[in-house]
């Protein structure tokens, strides 16, 4: 997993995931993405790049409202994701089912939330690679 630090005094956020190694996803098991600190933004985009050879079959956002609060899931349905409500601004589809190779986008409200966590999956046995690029304000 990738944690990606914000500028306060900037009160901006921009992470480029290219400058680290792609995180391996196998198929069992939820594995850590990426988790950002959005305390000081109020909107996040963030571009999913699956860069593997095999689909996803989760695709789960996190958040958390204090420092020392657990996580909660927040996003991990299709619904959730092709019927923008709530936090979700909008999205490019299901990116429970992300394809190999494919690229998805998401934009979500963050306020109130200290961190964000982005978890996912393969969909058969074996492995798949993802990054992923985000800016915030």
């Amino acid at each position: 997993m990738v944690t990606a630090v914000i500028s306060t005094a900037q009160r901006r956020v921009t992470y480029n995931a290219k400058n680290d190694a792609s995180v391996t996803i196998p198929a069992a098991g939820n594995t850590d993405i990426l988790e950002m600190d959005v305390s000081q933004i109020n909107r996040l985009a963030m571009e999913i790049r699956n860069t593997g050879a095999q689909a996803f079959d989760v695709f789960i956002v996190q958040g958390k409202v204090h420092p020392d609060s657990a996580y909660v899931t927040l996003l991990s349905a299709a619904a959730d994701y092709t019927t923008p409500a709530g936090i979700v601004v909008d999205a490019s589809g299901d990116l429970t089912i992300l394809g190999a190779g494919a690229t998805g986008w998401l934009i979500i409200d963050v306020l109130g939330f200290q961190k964000i966590k982005l978890q996912a999956s393969a969909n058969v046995a074996g492995a798949t690679s993802a990054f992923v690029l985000a800016c915030g304000s």
